[in-house]
């Protein structure tokens, strides 16, 4: 894979880009040579976008694919056997400078996974001849593919509407397929990490945040819920986060009485794919952490809130509704209405219904 930032790749003439996005079977595009995939958001968003990348290359196995996307994402990204090359947005911070790195590149066609204002202009300035993106934006006529699909109904999980945006390209009925591939070298310093911190044996994950995209199960509850596994299943807890959730881990490590182990902080992306990918189970709220277990192999259980912006219909990990509890089906206007991280509707979880659901899993 090649991390690009600014370097030139070479230049083509607009009018062939032309013909290879207009040339396809059935106007299938068959030539396209050069694919961009823009997803700037948060990482959970960029893993469901992920099987787009695979959906290009089984179509198009000549093609590069390219994802232009934020710094802190690109670990994953570099991850993936069917993405050539990443754009780190975040290193591009004069106006007008991205459109001029685009060109550069001399991509056949951009999907906008995630539409912004400003990413569509930089994409008609770059010359990208082909442009897809959602038809109800004010500014969707920069975009001379567009898709006429609501999100925020909820109707489809969102990496499937991701999968949507490439009937443009011919690629219609792609099927959802998360793929990885593990660097031997840092599974290696992975593996000493682990063996220093005594995690010998089956663990369980447990992510307690979910960095603000959601709402949490009480810190209470998941405490309640590692003494069990713990004291009665004796099964070792890791917990995970980033730093700034390294308050709320000690909080759970307090509140259970029990030796757990607190990774929140420590651990790279990638090296937390590699912990996750070792462990029995993943527990946690709906967070970029919960859809890295289903994109590695690693059984869930979510909490999630009955609220139509987060349902699991459309945010839960991929294929695994059973999984994931809620307090009831129904929507929760209060707890819509609510700006408490942990709601009504969250505290109505049981640790009792987790432990019921553990047991099914384990």
């Amino acid at each position: 894979m090649r991390g690009y930032h600014c370097r030139g790749i070479g230049s083509r003439h607009a009018r062939d880009r032309e013909a290879r996005a207009k040339s396809s079977p059935g106007n299938g595009v068959s030539l396209l040579q050069r694919v961009l995939l823009s997803r700037t958001d948060r990482l959970g968003d960029v893993i469901l976008s992920t099987p787009v990348a695979t959906a290009i290359k089984k179509a198009f196995p000549a093609a590069e694919v390219h994802f232009l996307a934020r710094n802190y994402t690109a670990d994953i990204l570099e991850m993936h056997p069917a993405v050539d090359g990443i754009i780190r947005i975040d290193e591009v911070n004069e106006a007008g400078a991205l459109s001029k790195l685009l060109r550069q590149y001399s991509f056949d066609a951009v999907v906008a996974l995630y539409p912004r204002p400003a990413l569509a202009w930089a994409f008609v300035r770059a010359g990208i001849p082909l442009r897809v993106g959602t038809g109800y934006r004010w500014y969707s006529l920069l975009y001379n593919r567009r898709i006429y699909e609501h999100r925020k109904h909820a109707a489809r999980h969102e990496a499937e509407f991701n999968l949507q945006l490439l009937a443009p390209l011919g690629i219609n009925d792609a099927e959802v397929e998360f793929q990885v591939r593990f660097d031997n070298e840092i599974e290696a310093t992975l593996a000493n990490k682990l063996a220093a911190n005594g995690i010998e044996k089956k663990f369980v994950v447990m992510h307690p945040g979910s960095g603000g995209s959601a709402r949490d199960w009480p810190p209470e509850h998941f405490a309640a819920l590692a003494k069990h596994l713990v004291s009665e299943k004796k099964h070792q807890v890791v917990l995970t986060g980033h730093q700034g959730e390294q308050m709320l881990t000690q909080q759970i490590q307090q509140l259970s009485g029990e030796k757990l182990i607190d990774l929140a902080g420590r651990l790279t992306l990638k090296e937390l794919a590699g912990v996750i990918r070792r462990a029995a189970l993943f527990v946690g709220n709906s967070s970029g952490p919960l859809h890295l277990a289903r994109m590695v192999g690693t059984p869930v259980t979510a909490f999630y809130p009955p609220i139509t912006a987060c349902r699991p219909e459309r945010w839960g990990p991929y294929g695994c509704r059973a999984d994931v509890l809620m307090s009831q089906q129904e929507e929760c206007f209060r707890c819509r209405k609510s700006q408490e991280r942990v709601c009504a509707c969250m505290r109505a979880i049981s640790v009792e219904q987790a432990i019921l659901k553990l047991e099914e899993m384990l």
